[in-house]
């Protein structure tokens, strides 16, 4: 990361001090870096408008969408991640969010989903939230939420893992393979979503996007979403 560095110039062109200042504070502007999630060009090349959202370049809107079944795929690389791992993981999640998880479940708290893996390990998406214990992995994994009537179908053509709803309930977990790619899948009551490792976002975005192509599926931004 770059360094802002100050205008000292200013004082030997004897400028004012409110020159210095505004010079400085533009410096400053320009060189703070700006995350980029690894979707962010695949959607300005497909039209999307682009916002910013906690300092991160997001796609927040694709086109207008009017019908409420549409099936749609919905970009959150943005979100805040963080891993648990070890034996800690238990104690770590009753401090920090006052529950233990069970395995392959799924806990909404405020701001965020707590997916337990494994006895001693939990990702937390979309939510802040810090302990000693905990490691900031946003920007690892990348979020896919695949959204409407027909997601299950769509994941069913791509993937040999068994979503359906009575092996995967909603608010479980699992982990699985689509085209090569490892996921760990979140079912919930109106979408599922997918998270994958980043450097395989786009690939992954396009598989998706092709299977869903015969359903209607669309890509969507953020502000889109129901």
């Amino acid at each position: 990361m770059r360094k802002t560095r100050h205008v000292l110039i200013a004082f030997q062109h004897q400028t004012t001090f409110h020159d210095y200042v505004t010079r400085s504070v533009t410096a400053t502007v320009m060189t703070t870096p700006i995350a980029r999630g690894p979707l962010v060009d695949w959607h300005r090349r497909n039209g999307a408008t682009i916002a910013m959202c906690d300092g991160w370049e997001i796609a927040a809107h694709h086109a207008s969408l009017d019908d409420a079944r549409t099936n749609l795929l919905v970009d959150l690389s943005h979100r805040a991640t963080m891993e648990i791992n070890g034996p800690v993981t238990r104690p770590s999640l009753i401090e920090l969010f006052g529950v233990d998880v069970p395995l392959r479940q799924i806990h909404i708290n405020t701001g965020g989903e707590i997916y337990r893996l494994t006895p001693t390990r939990a990702i937390v998406f979309g939510s802040a939230a810090m302990g000693q214990n905990s490691l900031d992995v946003t920007g690892a994994w990348s979020t896919l939420s695949l959204r409407g009537p027909d997601a299950e179908r769509i994941l069913s053509k791509v993937t040999a893992v068994d979503l359906r709803e009575r092996t995967l309930p909603p608010l479980s977990c699992c982990q699985g393979p689509i085209f090569g790619v490892n996921t760990l899948f979140g079912r919930f009551e109106d979408r599922f979503d997918l998270h994958v490792a980043s450097d395989s976002a786009e690939f992954f975005w396009e598989v998706l996007l092709d299977a869903g192509a015969e359903f209607g599926l669309r890509p969507a931004g953020v502000d889109d979403r129901p």
